[in-house]
């Protein structure tokens, strides 16, 4: 059975840190990468056809953005890469994901690198979420840089 690590993918910057860890991780292990992209629901639109629209719309632009992601991983660490894309909320959907999947074996999520507030997945997640995560999660400081990452891979 072949060791999964999940990253959540977004628009923050600190997911440069999240990537990188679970990349190397992955490949130093002989594992796998799967990210999930959780795309928000239209709930603002006044009209189905316009919330389909936009869900469309964000999917396909989910869906570019993880390719990218995927052809980087598999350039720069040569491992393979699940993508995963979902509608809906993004700490219930991650639960799913991590309920659905038994050989996803880690958590990778990366901290906010300024202030106080560690990032809006990790406060769902730490609060009444985490008795039903059944895996680690693994938190890389987001004002990490690559020579301090490869120190602890």
């Amino acid at each position: 059975m072949k060791k999964k690590f999940l990253v959540v993918i977004d628009n923050t910057k600190e997911l440069e840190n999240a990537i990188y860890f679970a990349a190397k991780r992955a490949k130093n292990t002989k594992g796998s990468l799967s990210m999930l992209y959780v795309v928000d629901n239209a709930i603002n639109a006044q009209w189905s056809k316009v919330e389909h629209l936009i869900e469309q719309e964000e999917t396909s632009e989910a869906k570019k953005i993880c390719r990218s992601w995927a052809q980087k991983i598999k350039n720069n660490f040569s491992v393979d890469t699940e993508i995963i894309i979902k509608l809906g909320n993004r700490t219930v959907e991650i639960i799913k994901v991590l309920k659905e999947d038994k050989d996803i074996r880690f958590l990778v999520l990366a901290t906010s690198a300024e202030g106080e507030d560690p990032g809006p997945i990790i406060k769902s997640l730490l609060s009444s979420k985490m008795r039903d995560l059944s895996i680690p999660i693994v938190l890389v400081p987001g004002s990490m840089n690559e020579k301090d990452l490869n120190s602890i891979v």
